[in-house]
C-alpha cells in the first residue's frame, strides 16, 4: 500500500505505514497458509500470527503518537498511555483537527490493543487459534481503515490552509 502524503508532518509517516502494511501482507499470507494449524492451536502457527498482529498494532500506535506530537502537540505518557492515545485520537480538538478515529475504528483498535497486551505478557497461557484468527481478521479490516483515516485527516488539515507544505508545528 503506497501512501503519498503531501505535508511534511504526514510524509514522515509513509515509511511507518509501509512497514505495517508489509507486516500485514506477511500476516495475511501466513494466516491463509496456516489457517488449519492456527485453528488447531498449533503453537508455532498461533505464535507467529499473534506476533504479526502485535507488530502491526505497535506500528499503528507509533503513528498515532507521531500525530499526537506533531499535530496535537501532546503525547500521552504514564500507565494508561496506550488507551489514552486511542482516546485522544478519537476526540476532535476544536480549531485544531477532527477526530482521527471513527467509533468503529476506535472499537477495533481498542480490541487489538487488548490482544496485543495478551501477546506481550502472555500470562502463562497459550493463545487460542480462534482468538488469534479473530484478531487477524480484525486487523485486516482495521488497518486499511486506519490508513484511509490518516489520508482523510491530512486532506482535511491541508484543505484548511490551502497548501500542504504549510502544515507543520
Amino acid at each position: 500500500m503506497v501512501v503519498e502524503f503531501r505535508s511534511a508532518v504526514f510524509a514522515k509517516l509513509s515509511m511507518k505505514v509501509e512497514r505495517a502494511d508489509g507486516e500485514l501482507r506477511n500476516l495475511t499470507k501466513h494466516a491463509f497458509d496456516r489457517r488449519l494449524a492456527i485453528m488447531s492451536d498449533d503453537w508455532e502457527a498461533t505464535t507467529a500470527a499473534s506476533l504479526g498482529v502485535h507488530n502491526i498494532y505497535n506500528g499503528i500506535e507509533d503513528i498515532l503518537k507521531a500525530v499526537a506530537k506533531d499535530v496535537d502537540g501532546s503525547v500521552p505518557t504514564g500507565g494508561s498511555e496506550h488507551q489514552d492515545i486511542l482516546d485522544q485520537m478519537a476526540a476532535p480538538i476544536p480549531g485544531l483537527r477532527p477526530a482521527l478515529l471513527s467509533a468503529d475504528l476506535y472499537r477495533n483498535l481498542t480490541e487489538l490493543k487488548g490482544f496485543r497486551h495478551l501477546v506481550r505478557h502472555r500470562y502463562g497461557i497459550e493463545m487460542s487459534g480462534a482468538k488469534v484468527l479473530e484478531n487477524v481478521e480484525r486487523m485486516q479490516r482495521a488497518f486499511p481503515s486506519f490508513v484511509e483515516a490518516l489520508v482523510d485527516l491530512e486532506r482535511e488539515l491541508t484543505s484548511d490552509i490551502g497548501d500542504a507544505d504549510d502544515l507543520a508545528n
